[in-house]
């Protein structure tokens, strides 16, 4: 086993050496020779999108249609999007230096990368979740290895496969459990993205902090759909019926949680009850024996507590977790405290609207949240109290497939942010460049003195207030410490 060990951290050594080595020849290139390679590796790889599908579909379970639609069909505008959209966001921006105040000097702001970027991903979307860091990470400058889940370790390995063809080293796959994903950490890398549960992202939190890498971990959610009054029923029930059981509900931005409001819920439920009994032959059993051990504990303890299973409940021996609704427990049952992650959901009916947003927010987790009306502004309003990093008024989770809209949570979801523009705070540095024309001794250095202190009340005072006569003074106070300071 020790032998094992040593072989798993030298082959992590080895991974991440290769990409940082080829990482600064690649960051060397200019941005817009990355975007038209990687543009080329990714035609390469949606020329594989049938090939994918199916790796995708034989490891998890999930409808070959969901595995397009969830993995394969969003790869393709990832890449579109950062190789059109990535040059000018990756450009130097222009800092603004106050000409009065510091004359002389230009200053910008350029995007360094971080150097290799380490992606540790889980199975329920073994092709999405990666490459919504892997793209842009590339396209920044930066090396990458992937260790993708153990449990679906074909799909990462096409991936890489794929991408190495046009890339070579700078791309490189680590495959094994979570001893694989510790070996990555501590062969030290630049950056570690983790996905997966909030226990185990905290650990990898923790190791990174004291090794001094960077990290980002989008753990896990148990977001709610908040039903108003005046909701579309149909609409509604069809949505939330999604939002509940699509890709078996393994999805950290599944919806776990229903409050509905009174006036609505005998129209709504039974509409609902039928949207997930519908779709009982299309969900797939859990991929791993773990996770139906936890949702089994879920149901028993709902169960246990009095809940009500509206539809679905407890499978008989080993059958596949079937569309579950359970309502009239508790909230300190585990089904309404903890992530579940199957298709599975706990409802509450509630009297007003305040009492719909207070119960949306009694959770730890702060990934997404749904607001269901048709009074747009009031959704938008409601909205607006969510404790969430995403909201989505009359829809649900779907926006992970577009790469302008970042993935963000907050609390027990982890920090972790992935796509749009603002992702590239994370996989780059900034670094500051500025250039001083001056050939005069600058007014703030050695000596000090009274015409300094006389100088820093005058900015103040034009920092302040402003205006001609406070600008006026600031020269004059400028002119005498110059002279002050030619003088010596």
């Amino acid at each position: 086993m020790a032998e094992n060990a040593e072989a798993l951290r030298q082959a992590a050594r080895e991974r991440v050496e290769a990409a940082r080595q080829a990482s600064a020849a690649w960051a060397a290139r200019p941005v817009g020779q990355r975007a038209a390679l990687l543009r080329d590796a990714g035609r390469h790889l949606l020329e594989g999108a049938e090939e994918l599908a199916g790796i995708i579909e034989e490891e998890t379970g999930k409808p070959l249609g969901e595995a397009y639609s969830g993995d394969v069909l969003g790869v393709a505008d990832l890449f579109g999007y950062w190789c059109k959209r990535g040059p000018k966001l990756l450009a130097p921006r222009k800092a603004r230096i106050p000409a009065l105040d510091m004359p002389g000097k230009k200053g910008v702001v350029e995007r360094e990368p971080r150097g290799v970027v380490a992606v540790i991903s889980p199975w329920n979307y073994p092709v999405a979740l990666p490459m919504r860091v892997i793209v842009p990470a590339l396209l920044a400058g930066n090396g990458v290895v992937l260790k993708p889940s153990e449990h679906t370790p074909r799909s990462g390995a096409w991936l890489i496969e794929r991408l190495r063809a046009h890339l070579g080293p700078l791309v490189g796959v680590l495959e094994g459990a979570g001893d694989a994903g510790a070996a990555l950490i501590e062969a030290g890398p630049d950056l570690v993205h983790f996905t997966g549960s909030t226990a185990t992202g905290r650990e990898v939190a923790v190791r990174c902090a004291e090794l001094g890498i960077g990290c980002e971990t989008e753990l896990g959610g148990k977001d709610c759909a908040l039903v108003l009054d005046d909701a579309d029923v149909e609409r509604t029930a069809a949505g939330i019926a999604w939002g509940i059981v699509h890709n078996a509900g393994q999805d950290c931005a599944s919806v776990e949680r229903v409050v509905v409001h009174e006036a609505i819920a005998e129209a709504l439920l039974p509409r609902l009850v039928q949207r997930m009994e519908a779709t009982r032959e299309q969900v797939p059993e859990l991929v791993t024996p773990m996770q139906r051990r936890i949702v089994l504990e879920h149901l028993r303890d709902a169960e246990a507590r009095g809940g009500r299973f509206l539809v679905g409940g407890l499978p008989a021996d080993d059958a596949p977790i079937p569309p579950t609704l359970v309502t009239g427990v508790s909230r300190d049952a585990r089904i309404w405290r903890e992530e579940t992650f199957g298709p599975v959901a706990v409802l509450e009916v509630l009297p007003d609207e305040a009492s719909l947003v207070e119960a949306a927010n009694d959770t730890t987790y702060g990934l997404g949240g749904s607001v269901w009306g048709r009074d747009l502004a009031r959704a938008r309003r409601v909205a607006w109290h969510l404790h969430t990093g995403m909201v989505w008024v009359n829809n649900h989770a779907f926006t992970g497939a577009l790469p302008d809209l970042p993935w963000v949570g907050r609390g027990a979801s982890g920090s972790g942010l992935t796509s749009s523009p603002e992702s590239l705070l994370h996989l780059t540095r900034p670094r500051v460049v500025v250039v001083d024309k001056s050939k005069a001794i600058e007014p703030w250095w050695y000596p000090y003195g009274q015409t300094l202190v006389d100088l820093m009340r005058t900015l103040i005072e034009r920092q302040r207030t402003g205006g001609l006569g406070a600008t006026l003074r600031t020269l004059g106070a400028l002119s005498r410490r110059n002279k002050e300071l030619a003088a010596r």
